[in-house]
């Protein structure tokens, strides 16, 4: 017989499942702005309006969507763990991949031309100069995979102050704003890493400084859990409500005219630390946010993009063979042979999108087990050191009795 009690979980049940489900549609969402934000980029830099609008318009908001479901979905107990358990998870979830792919996008360019940003490849001095820029925040052979290094920095933040805030909503949402106007003033003034000032070299370990101004929206998206506006929102309010956010979007990113660090694009480019406008940059990032998961809630819960959007970080250094190889050849050729109108650059980037993504598909389970696999090689390696240096390796005592 089903107890009431048993009804009561199960329907809990049920809701958060319903939760994840929305925020993984919502990072497939995120996932296809990025592959098409980067084939838009090529038009951009081609010097076509089309391009260059559309860029600003998903640079606006979509890499804060990130942080904001990444807050979304963080265990609030992880704050609690031990120091070396904490940066041991994130040397396996985040650098063990981040050093995957760094060594595996490095195998084309032996045999492949590329766009590889002032690097002479293959080279002795190409490589080593690419190293060194992947060491220190700018991943050469696979730009995309920056983001790993961001949601380190962002943890890491999380990590140092979350125990002093979880205790009170209004503390989250007073630290957010804090961290908001401390980080974008700290990166406005001091414009703290900019390659266009030489500033790279030294100053960018797990983009620390940006992670400050992010952890702002990574605190929204714990907020919106806790607050559980996901379940509260009205399914007869949820289209009414994206097309307003999609109207904040749309009447407000282009007020936001600066200053940007990055003046060879004046547009919102986190990997950078370029907001613009103070009020402005998060205006538009919040109402894109609210955007997509008004529309993941809408989308019936699909398979394929559920699945897609929990493998995000897999599919963000995917897109680096798109980025670095793809990308800049093909949107020449349209502009030299079809037409930069805005109903030609739109159909052939949702197109090209589509079809990046879906050759992305097999990759994403290759790659799943052999990452899995060489984590799990990390974690006995461990355990194989572990073992024996309690059976006297290292200078202690071969009597494991003792430490048992």
């Amino acid at each position: 017989m089903v107890t009431q009690a048993t009804k009561i979980v199960k329907t809990k049940m049920d809701s958060v499942r319903e939760r994840i489900g929305i925020i993984d549609l919502a990072r497939f969402y995120a996932m296809a702005l990025v592959f098409y934000g980067h084939f838009i980029e090529e038009f951009m830099l081609l010097k076509n309006p089309v391009g260059a609008v559309q860029y600003k318009f998903i640079y606006s908001f979509h890499m804060v969507l990130f942080i904001v479901l990444a807050g979304y979905v963080v265990k609030e107990q992880d704050s609690e763990m031990g120091v070396g358990k904490f940066l041991k998870q994130r040397f396996l979830s985040r650098i063990v991949p981040f050093i995957f792919f760094t060594i595996l996008m490095m195998v084309p360019t032996i045999f492949l031309d590329g766009k590889f940003f002032g690097l002479v490849l293959p080279s002795a001095e190409g490589y080593a100069k690419g190293l060194l820029w992947t060491a220190f925040g700018i991943p050469s052979f696979c730009i995309p995979s920056w983001f790993l290094l961001l949601i380190i920095g962002v943890e890491l933040v999380h990590y140092s102050i979350f125990r002093f805030l979880k205790e009170s909503n209004s503390r989250l949402l007073i630290a957010g704003v804090a961290f908001y106007v401390v980080g974008y003033l700290l990166n406005l003034k001091l414009d703290i890493f900019n390659p266009l000032k030489g500033r790279v070299v030294g100053w960018n370990y797990f983009y620390i400084h940006e992670a400050i101004t992010l952890y702002a929206f990574y605190l929204m998206g714990i907020y919106i859990r806790r607050k559980r506006f996901l379940d509260k929102v009205s399914a007869r309010i949820l289209a009414p409500g994206a097309v307003v956010a999609f109207m904040v979007v749309l009447f407000t990113y282009q007020l936001n005219t600066g200053p940007f660090n990055f003046s060879i694009y004046n547009y919102v480019v986190i990997m950078f630390a370029s907001h613009g406008h103070m009020f402005f940059f998060p205006l538009t990032a919040i109402a894109g946010c609210a955007l997509i998961l008004f529309l993941a809630k809408i989308t019936p819960g699909q398979k394929t993009m559920v699945w897609l959007g929990q493998n995000t970080l897999i599919l963000m250094c995917l897109n680096g063979i798109f980025y670095h190889y793809i990308n800049p050849g093909l949107a020449k050729w349209v502009l030299d042979n079809l037409s930069g109108s805005a109903m030609m650059v739109s159909t052939i980037g949702v197109i090209v999108t589509l079809a990046s993504l879906s050759l992305c598909i097999p990759f994403v389970f290759v790659f799943r087990y052999y990452v899995v696999k060489l984590m799990s090689f990390f974690v006995a390696l461990e355990e194989i050191a572990i073992f024996f240096e309690v059976a006297g390796c290292c200078g202690l005592p071969s009597n494991v009795e003792t430490y048992t």
